[in-house]
């Protein structure tokens, strides 16, 4: 089999997995580069071939090249058990090791002060980026909220939200300020149903892109004069509630992991409220 047809189904068989868009064009991406050092026949792809191609790569940093890595190996994975090849030559990789960054999240007033130069007549921005901090959704699932899926019944506000693996969720919406906005931004959207955040200003468009929401939170974290990624939002999000004593299970649920490990990525303690809690401990140790 050529090893171009391979990719294409491969990927292919990723969309009908429900991956996300972003990793299946990732991954498109670094296995075409890799079709032009390897050989057309996929049988005749080996381990010579990858290390070539991963030298090629040794400038890029580690998490650059650790992603390159996990997109052949998977899918040189898949190929193995589809048994389009003998034997799978990513096992002969070393793979690249990649030491989980130290997250330092923005703390609530920096990011307030970033919603705050938002102008007050762009309503659709406002209600977006609160609502991403407000509730650490994931860009991709806030952007793919429907009008349908807002509830705003009152003392039961909430949304239903389409998570990763096509798992689905009801986020809790108890922030007042979110809720006010949200119930404005309703009263102004023309539309009962469809995308709740569209491309244009009178809301007919079709939903925003991602690279647009990215480029207006950039604009305004620097009108701030804050570094805040888009990202940082939800990890701000997550230590904001495991710092208020939320357990580590709601705080899954809420970010809508599937396994606690991811939570813990996210949830960091500050060191004060560590400390408040060895005082706690030691405390009820001296006196029991």
């Amino acid at each position: 089999m050529l090893l171009q047809a391979a990719i294409d189904q491969f990927l292919a068989d990723l969309q009908q997995a429900d991956k996300s868009q972003h990793t299946v064009r990732a991954y498109r991406a670094d296995l075409l580069a890799l079709t032009a050092i390897a050989p057309q026949a996929l049988t005749q792809l080996n381990a010579d071939h990858l290390r070539a191609f991963f030298t090629r790569q040794s400038h890029l940093k580690p998490t650059t090249r650790a992603r390159k890595q996990a997109a052949v190996a998977s899918f040189l994975h898949w190929a193995f058990q589809q048994d389009l090849i003998e034997a799978n030559p990513m096992l002969k990789i070393p793979r690249v090791q990649v030491h989980p960054p130290i997250h330092h999240p923005p703390s609530r007033t920096q990011i307030e002060a970033i919603l705050a130069v938002i102008p007050p007549h762009h309503l659709r921005d406002q209600v977006l980026f609160r609502l991403l901090f407000e509730t650490g959704m994931r860009v991709g699932e806030t952007l793919a909220l429907y009008v349908e899926d807002v509830e705003l019944t009152p003392d039961n506000e909430h949304l239903t939200v389409m998570g990763k693996g096509r798992r689905q969720r009801t986020l809790l919406l108890d922030d007042p300020v979110l809720v006010a906005l949200l119930k404005r931004f309703l009263r102004l959207h023309p539309s009962r149903h469809g995308p709740l955040f569209r491309a244009l200003k009178n809301y007919q468009g079709g939903p925003l892109r991602y690279q647009s929401v990215q480029a207006k939170w950039a604009k305004y974290c620097q009108i701030a004069h804050v570094d805040c990624s888009l990202h940082q939002l939800r990890h701000a999000h997550a230590t904001e509630l495991i710092n208020e004593g939320v357990s580590l299970s709601t705080i899954r649920k809420r970010l809508g992991h599937q396994h606690i490990q991811s939570t813990l990525r996210y949830a960091q303690q500050s060191d004060e409220v560590a400390d408040l809690e060895i005082r706690a401990w030691r405390r009820r140790k001296r006196r029991s």
